[in-house]
């Protein structure tokens, strides 16, 4: 079963660095992440994908 995160933040290196870390994990396809740069993009995010597990977000 594959777990998604929606991960929200503004900082456009962070996709990038995210894929990096766990791409053997979305290789094996056991995460599979969805990205939102500010708060409206995050719930537009969660209306597309209901089955989100996991929200990561950036605080400051």
């Amino acid at each position: 079963m594959k777990t998604k995160i929606l991960v929200v933040d503004d900082e456009a290196d962070l996709e990038l660095l995210i894929k990096q870390k766990f791409r053997r994990k979305i290789r094996e396809s056991a995460y599979e992440f969805i990205f939102a740069a500010n708060g409206q993009e995050a719930l537009d995010r969660l209306l597309e994908h209901p089955d989100t597990d996991i929200v990561l977000s950036d605080i400051n």
